[in-house]
């Protein structure tokens, strides 16, 4: 069965993959046409000036010749130019000089050559073209103004109104169309990205459940691998001196580290998986959070001979997921602890307007110059891992920061210390305060 032969036609010349510029193009090729051999045709039947005729004739001929040239050579940016240049820059004014001027309907086209310029041009070009033809145009009104006087010469009043009516009714419909195609590819490019997002949410969905698969599938064998190297050590340790050879010993030691390091990374991975599902969220006192997340961690940091003051100010309510805004702290602190010995590790936490910072501080090892610009990047751990971390830390505590509308930064010298600052917006009813 055929296609009939105006939906050929706009498939053709307004499909839905063509691009709204070259769109506009046919538009305004179709619009040159008819109104070139109507104006013309009109012309001939009434006033029977030559000089107007053959221009709406040149016209139209011009804008059938162009729509066949860009449709052939896809060559649509220079035919566009070659528009503005022809049609609206030249054309449009010698028929105003030709025609009724200031008191015809060419004022009407003026304004539709504004807004075909603005959607078929780009960059400079559309704003140097943009420019001229007001130039030109506001010329047009002041040269007939000033040394013509009025061209307009109306035998009636109803060849007045006839003449601005056809203006009207041409540059309204060609501007209506040309919102109409608006709204049609934007409604089409809506429904593309509805369909992809769906698509990279499902691809995302996969993701985290392979991860937390994993693992949670790791956490176990990794247990019970750790469990089994500490029993040898332990058995070596009671068979006596002779049975303890140092290499074993510190091959077993090594063994422990690299399987607690494999421990805290399939945490983090659990991590994250929990942090892209959108993990549960109520509204918390992110004070009571943090101090007790120090007094947690005092104990810890005294064995390195370090002291951790806190100073938490009282009601600071934010709407979070409690376990990792806990963990984000336990992360801080532990990392200025590790590069902190026999000093004071600081816990802050003020409010700002909307904002709660919170900031953790040592003055100990610092980081180097060519690190900080990389330490919230995944893997990066230390120089290159030698500290034994995992290089998820970070990574982690600006995933969970950022997914509650807070911002981290750090600010380091070396052998000066290190500060960390991360913020979270300030509780206001979000869902009610009910988990989501």
């Amino acid at each position: 069965m055929k296609t009939p032969f105006i939906k050929r036609f706009f498939n053709i010349w307004f499909g839905e993959d063509i691009n709204l510029s070259v769109q506009v193009f046919h538009l305004l090729g179709f619009i040159g046409v008819l109104l070139g051999f109507i104006n013309a045709l009109a012309e001939t039947l009434t006033d029977l000036r030559l000089a107007h005729i053959f221009l709406n004739l040149a016209s139209g001929l011009f804008a059938a010749f162009l729509m066949y040239f860009a449709k052939r050579t896809s060559q649509y940016r220079i035919c566009s130019v070659i528009t503005v240049v022809v049609v609206f820059l030249i054309v449009f004014p010698m028929l105003y000089f030709t025609g009724d001027g200031y008191g015809g309907t060419l004022l009407m086209f003026f304004l539709l050559a504004f807004v075909f310029t603005a959607l078929m041009l780009e960059g400079w070009q559309r704003a140097a073209f943009l420019a001229l033809e007001f130039a030109v145009y506001t010329s047009c009104l002041l040269i007939e103004h000033y040394k013509f006087g009025q061209l307009a010469s109306y035998e009636s009043q109803f060849e007045n109104m006839f003449g601005m009516l056809m203006g009207f009714v041409c540059v309204g419909l060609a501007l209506m169309i040309i919102l109409l195609l608006h709204i049609r590819i934007y409604n089409r490019q809506q429904r593309q990205l509805a369909t992809k997002n769906a698509i990279l949410a499902e691809a995302n969905r996969a993701k985290i459940q392979f991860l937390a698969n994993a693992s949670h599938e790791m956490r176990t064998p990794l247990t019970v691998i750790s469990v089994n190297v500490q029993m040898v050590s332990g058995i070596l340790k009671h068979m006596g001196e002779t049975a303890l050879d140092p290499q074993a010993q510190e091959l077993l030691a090594d063994a422990q580290s690299e399987i607690m390091r494999l421990s805290r990374m399939t945490g983090g991975m659990l991590t994250l998986a929990s942090i892209s599902e959108n993990a549960t969220r109520t509204k918390a006192d992110l004070s009571a959070i943090l101090q007790s997340t120090a007094d947690m961690l005092r104990l810890l940091v005294s064995k390195r001979g370090n002291k951790l003051e806190a100073e938490i100010g009282n009601g600071f309510t934010v709407f979070c997921d409690v376990d990792l805004i806990s963990q984000i702290a336990v992360n801080l602190i532990q990392n200025a602890n590790a590069h902190t010995k026999n000093d004071v590790i600081r816990l802050c936490a003020a409010q700002d307007g909307e904002t709660i910072t919170v900031t953790v501080s040592n003055h100990g090892s610092g980081i180097a110059p060519e690190l900080l610009p990389h330490v919230f990047e995944r893997g990066l751990s230390g120089k290159n891992g030698a500290s034994g971390g995992t290089g998820f830390g970070l990574f982690l505590c600006k995933t969970v920061v950022e997914s509650h509308g807070g911002e981290i930064w750090v600010e380091s010298e070396p052998e000066e210390g290190t500060v960390v600052y991360f913020t979270l917006p300030v509780y206001e009813g979000q869902y009610g305060g009910d988990e989501i």
